[in-house]
């Protein structure tokens, strides 16, 4: 697990889960709730929001590291009061692969402390 989450401001990412992380899958219970939320029937939120489904039959919205479809153009989710449990459950510093923790909690980093981390590693050479 990656150190000191509670650093993390995940309002001031550049959604990196969202982005980058992965797959999400849905299932029956989120796709009824997605599609009431988009005002569609549970048939035409599949036809026309799932873009992969599985040989075991699993469905998901966002494929590989692709961006998400729900991300809006301010890096918000569009479907956040919606959104599938893959995404209500993630976590980037509760993951085996801390990369994206990693890169957020980088990307955050103010540019002085950047710099003064720098200047450490400089010292130690």
């Amino acid at each position: 697990m990656a150190d000191d989450p509670k650093a993390l401001d995940c309002l001031a990412c550049p959604a990196l889960c969202c982005r980058q992380a992965g797959y999400v899958e849905v299932t029956g219970p989120d796709i009824r709730r997605l599609a009431k939320f988009l005002g569609l029937t549970a048939r035409a939120f599949e036809a026309k929001h799932i873009v992969e489904k599985t040989r075991r039959g699993s469905k998901r919205i966002k494929a590989g590291y692709e961006t998400c479809q729900f991300l809006d153009n301010d890096r918000r989710c569009s479907v956040y009061a919606a959104r599938p449990k893959d995404c209500r459950g993630y976590v980037c510093w509760n993951q085996p692969d801390t990369t994206v923790f990693e890169f957020a909690k980088f990307l955050q980093k103010p540019v002085d402390a950047l710099r003064a981390q720098e200047k450490r590693e400089a010292e130690k050479k």
